[in-house]
């Protein structure tokens, strides 16, 4: 499952105009392949899959999916004017490589279940023998 939704793509990382044009298929792999992405930076410090996540990562996948629809269809970054999407995507990237590290809190959870240290008593026994 995605981190992000076509909804999110749309309202973060690129014009409807402009995803009118995509096949929603496409946009579909798009996200799922940013999202795969993620989680080789997530694995570093969570157990996947995610259980829960915050605005963070959805942002970060919207931008890294944008990005790799418009390289698809020749987006040049080295036009005036065309940087932006380019420096959104290297954002996304160095957000990751934050969180990887331990240097940003991205708002998830992980699926492990957490056991408390009350949860399993150990009872030991003095055994006599005869």
């Amino acid at each position: 499952m995605p981190y992000a939704s076509r909804a999110d793509l749309r309202a973060l990382g690129l014009p409807e105009g402009v995803l009118a044009s995509i096949p929603e298929a496409e946009q579909e792999a798009a996200l799922e392949a940013a999202s795969a992405l993620a989680d080789s930076y997530l694995r570093a410090r969570y157990d996947l899959p995610l259980a829960s996540w915050g605005r963070g990562l959805t942002r970060a996948v919207a931008l890294i999916a944008a990005y790799d629809l418009m390289s698809r269809r020749g987006y040049d970054p080295t036009r005036p004017g065309q940087e932006n999407l380019r420096m959104r995507y290297e954002d996304a990237i160095r957000w990751l490589e934050g969180v990887a590290a331990g240097k940003v809190d991205p708002g998830v959870e992980d699926a492990t279940p957490e056991v408390s240290s009350t949860a399993v008593q150990a009872v030991t026994r003095e055994r006599r023998w005869p």
